[in-house]
């Protein structure tokens, strides 16, 4: 399957990429490029065997590896590059006939639909984006995006999961009834469990799209049916939050048993699903963005302790920020910043040098002062944002995890190692003592790199002390990383160092993405058991 159209340029034409940024409306969002070999994709980025073996593998998909030239306009603020190779007759025919050897090849759309598979639909929909068309003879049936990959320090593993992959089983799970987890809203998959074999459907998308919510209600018509499941036999999986468009749905369906599944327990499930794992009892860690908490608040920054048979209770989190404007709050850092800083005192003007802070975060301390659209929230994720406005990010995020892609990349710069504080008291991670330290560096007019640097730092040894502490109290061997902030590749190598002498054993998703791609997974392997993972605590 093809499974969709491309627009292709030349990726070292600056100004046609600059172009196609400006025609598909997509500002800052690296593209992906294809080469025709092995040979030229090692003249452009650094590959590993690792990464080379997932560039020549039947599935083709996009591997994210360090830039060797530099694009600009193809990744910018980038450390690295999105290669893949041909995998379709016609790719092959493209270089043949002399095409440039490195081409912008990404999804035919306009930033955040979803990509065009349809002829007449994309002849609509991309009239004066692309100059011309190039059609094929053959109807494509349903649109399946390239799939992402990268190596790091814990292996391989997939960011996202469609073409090459999909719809392949990603597990088996001891289950007699069929389940089909519903996943959440950002980054949608479905996973339908059938004969035990776990199917995982491909990339979906953002659910707040008209027609990635039609994609996902016909993904699971095609998957139910392809399988002849009875409606009145399958257990229905969803996330809890209550206004996400997936839940919705779920409560639509005509399969008479619905349960819905904590969006953090179903992260860490997703590994142990991968790995078989039932009764293993675990430390997980839980970090990303944003997820409906047990407790009705937003969480994003979790630790528990159990396993899939036994359920998993919540046994450290990060301190709880306020969030003015809720998700809103996700596409502008200095709105973040305005909540995480409230409650620390003596601060300077923000408004001023080196900060620069616009109007909006005065808005947003008037939104935490009367707490109106202010929410409570433990994300690691919002935490990173709010550290990148501090060091100059300012502006309106572009796409998802903009800001805190940034702050890694400006941290690769520095050879500092040693971390800012970021104490365990009680059962919380304090991020003030650790925003603090960022606050009186950037005064002192210390390296961004280096603060950069420091943070990430401060992160990566207060996890590390929490899982050591965490694993001895519960009398655990292994710590189970899974959410959308463990993408970031320098966190995990500094975790690998800081417990490479400790008897801990580091699992991660490899199979399925560790960001919302693979929460219908973990959904599924939940339900699987008489156990959902109710517990609030």
């Amino acid at each position: 399957g093809i499974g969709g159209y491309h627009l292709a340029c030349d990726a070292r034409n600056e100004a046609v990429v600059r172009s196609l940024r400006e025609r598909k409306y997509r500002k800052e969002k690296a593209f992906a490029v294809m080469v025709p070999t092995v040979e030229i994709a090692r003249s452009v980025a650094e590959l590993s065997s690792d990464a080379e073996a997932l560039l020549t593998s039947p599935a083709r998909p996009i591997v994210l590896a360090p830039a060797k030239i530099l694009l600009p306009e193809v990744a910018p603020e980038n450390d690295e590059l999105g290669l893949m190779l041909p995998y379709a007759p016609l790719h092959h025919l493209l270089f043949a006939m002399g095409a440039p050897e490195v081409l912008v090849m990404t999804s035919a759309n306009r930033s955040s639909e979803p990509i065009a598979y349809d002829d007449d639909d994309a002849r609509q929909r991309l009239h004066g984006l692309a100059d011309a068309f190039l059609t094929g003879g053959r109807a494509i049936a349903r649109r399946v995006d390239d799939s992402v990959t990268r190596t790091g320090v814990f292996g391989p593993m997939i960011l996202r999961r469609s073409r090459g992959y999909a719809p392949g089983a990603v597990a088996t799970l001891p289950t007699r009834t069929p389940v089909l987890a519903l996943g959440a809203d950002l980054k949608n998959t479905v996973t339908l469990v059938v004969n035990q074999q776990a199917f995982m459907s491909q990339h979906i998308g953002d659910l707040d799209h008209y027609e990635a919510l039609q994609s996902f209600r016909e993904t699971i018509q095609d998957l139910v049916s392809m399988y002849e499941v009875d409606w009145d036999e399958l257990l229905i999986l969803h996330d809890r939050h209550p206004q996400y468009a997936s839940t919705a749905h779920a409560l639509e369906l005509p399969a008479r048993r619905k349960q819905g599944i904590q969006h953090h327990r179903a992260h860490i499930a997703s590994v142990l699903a991968e790995k078989q794992a039932w009764n293993k009892r675990v430390i997980g860690v839980s970090f990303d963005g944003t997820g409906y908490g047990g407790d009705g608040t937003i969480w994003g920054g979790e630790f528990f302790a159990g396993s899939i048979m036994e359920g998993f209770q919540r046994v450290m989190h990060l301190r709880k920020a306020l969030l003015p404007g809720g998700d809103a709050a996700s596409r502008n850092p200095v709105q973040c910043a305005a909540g995480f800083l409230a409650e620390i005192v003596g601060l300077p003007d923000f408004s001023a040098a080196p900060f620069r802070f616009s109007v909006r975060y005065e808005q947003s301390l008037q939104l935490v002062a009367t707490r109106m659209r202010t929410f409570e929230s433990t994300s690691m994720g919002r935490l990173f944002d709010a550290a990148a406005a501090l060091l100059g990010f300012v502006r309106d995020v572009t796409f998802e995890g903009q800001a805190a892609m940034w702050l890694e990349h400006i941290a690769r710069g520095a050879a500092v190692r040693e971390g800012y504080p970021f104490p365990i008291i009680g059962d919380e991670l304090d991020f003030r003592p650790l925003l603090r330290a960022v606050i009186r560096d950037r005064l002192r007019g210390r390296d961004l790199s280096e603060i950069a640097r420091a943070f990430q730092s401060g992160i990566a040894e207060s996890l590390c002390a929490a899982v050591k502490m965490m694993c001895e109290a519960h009398s655990v061997d292994t710590a189970v990383l899974s959410g959308g902030v463990f993408q970031n590749e320098l966190l995990l190598g500094d975790v690998k160092s800081l417990l490479s002498a400790e008897p801990i054993h580091i699992w991660v998703n490899a199979a399925v993405p560790p960001n919302d791609g693979g929460i219908s997974l973990g959904q599924a392997a939940l339900g699987a058991f008489t156990h959902w993972g109710e517990s609030n605590a």
